[in-house]
């Protein structure tokens, strides 16, 4: 940490660089901190929250059930991302870090050991015409699946409605910048790009998506697209929704592109169809965003009042 601006008060610089989150919590856990004794005792006092009686499960001893995925199902999914069966994941560690989100519930049940909505597999596409590909064997196969990019998510949107085996299709190794527009200060960004990477790269150019909500460390930037993603510094660059000009979708029925005009009047934009959706329509494969100059100088300001 270093001084802010006028001196008064340490500031965190933003984070550059990608970092794994608990998997039964929320945050660094290199810089967890006990709360202090006050905080504890307005919890008791004012909310009755007592401490636990027993410790959260450990992962390691997690009872995790057995993956529901068809014999059949699983060899043409292994066949849609390039033979790979690495890319195809059923182990117990990985199936558990990809259950639900980081909601206050979601958190509880996983800490109880609560597995209800384990996905059956993990699936690791590279590009966009994998994704294609294991959404139609998905569909064949009827096979719910769950896009999964930072796994941030705090309203549910990862776990579907109980209704057999589904499958979460992780969005990692699309990871990458794709093109950018020095003149038209334009970037296309894929949907695995985690906030810090994905500004380390624009850095590299002299740009900034300028982007920073409070899951910026974790969350990726199909999820800024599919959440309409808002923040604490969005007050100076805007919300997500508004820095986007196109998105790329995977569907079952193939590929739908929105268009990249910055402005029109003929109909209905798909844009806004899109943002927002949570993966209702098909899964973001690249979203095409206005980005700005690093800015020369950074300024933090906090305010506090009396009571």
């Amino acid at each position: 940490m270093r001084p802010s601006v006028d001196g008064s008060a340490p500031f965190r610089p933003v984070r550059t660089t990608a970092m794994d989150m608990l998997w039964s919590g929320w945050g660094d856990p290199a810089e967890a901190t006990p709360l202090p004794g006050t905080v504890i005792g307005l919890l008791r006092d004012l909310l009755g929250v007592r401490p636990r009686e027993t410790a959260p499960v450990a992962l390691d001893d997690m009872t995790v059930p057995e993956s529901a995925l068809e014999p059949a199902a699983r060899r043409a999914l292994v066949a849609a991302l390039g033979g790979d069966a690495t890319r195809v994941r059923t182990d117990a560690e990985t199936r558990v870090r990809h259950t639900r989100g980081k909601s206050t519930p979601d958190l509880l049940r996983i800490r109880e050991g609560d597995l209800a909505d384990i996905p059956a597999a993990v699936l690791l596409p590279a590009g966009h015409d994998e994704v294609l590909a294991v959404l139609r064997v998905c569909a064949a196969h009827g096979l719910p699946l769950v896009p999964f990019g930072g796994g941030t998510s705090v309203v549910g949107g990862l776990a579907p409605e109980p209704r057999g085996a589904f499958v979460a299709l992780d969005l990692r190794r699309m990871d990458a910048l794709l093109d950018l527009d020095p003149v038209s200060r334009t970037a296309t960004l894929q949907p695995g790009l985690r906030g810090p990477r994905a500004e380390a790269l624009l850095a590299e150019h002299g740009f900034t998506l300028g982007h920073f909500p409070q899951s910026y460390e974790w969350a990726t930037i199909g999820g800024f697209a599919a959440a309409r993603s808002s923040g604490q510094a969005s007050a100076g660059y805007g919300r997500f929704d508004e820095m986007v000009l196109s998105l790329t979708l995977a569907t079952p029925e193939g590929t739908l592109d929105t268009g990249r005009a910055p402005r029109s009047a003929a109909g209905p934009d798909l844009r806004q169809l899109v943002l927002g959706s949570e993966g209702a329509f098909g899964v973001i494969t690249s979203v095409t965003v206005r980005i700005r100059p690093v800015p020369r100088t950074s300024v933090h300001e906090g305010w506090h009042f009396p009571s």
